[in-house]
Parts: C-alpha cells; sequence; structure tokens
C-alpha cells in the first residue's frame, strides 16, 4: 500500500478507504480546495500490481505505480 500513499502524497490528496482484502484496497481520494471544497475520486488499488484505477463518469482510467508511488504508465 505504500505506492498509494506516496502517491496521494504527491498529488496532495487524502485517503479515505472503504474496503480490503489480500489483494486490493478501496475508497476515495479526497482533494480539499484552497477555499475548503471537498471533492473525491473514487478508486480501486491492487496491492500486487501497482495498479490504481480511477473512476470518472466517462470511464476508468488506469495508472500503473512504481515503487515511490510515481505514474510509469497511463491507460484511458
Amino acid at each position: 500500500m505504500k505506492p498509494l500513499v506516496y502517491y496521494c502524497r504527491w498529488q496532495g490528496a487524502t485517503l479515505r478507504l472503504r474496503g480490503r482484502d489480500d489483494t486490493a484496497v478501496w475508497g476515495a481520494l479526497v482533494f480539499i480546495s484552497e477555499n475548503g471544497d471537498e471533492t473525491t475520486q473514487p478508486f480501486h488499488f491492487n496491492l500486487h500490481t501497482r495498479q490504481l484505477t480511477l473512476t470518472h463518469p466517462t470511464g476508468n482510467h488506469l495508472l500503473q505505480l512504481d515503487d515511490m508511488g510515481v505514474v510509469v504508465k497511463e491507460e484511458k
């Protein structure tokens, strides 16, 4: 889960976990704007492959993270 925590740190997001099993964690990334507005981004993170799936109304956005939470591959 360390890459996900680092990714959130780089993006300025807070994790709000909704569930976890042996292979993944899921929930929402929470972003707070300067005026205090909160936006959430649903996600699913595969612990074994380090693949982060962000859910958008138009479809899923897949990010492959390295050990330090840096995006190394992106698919829309």
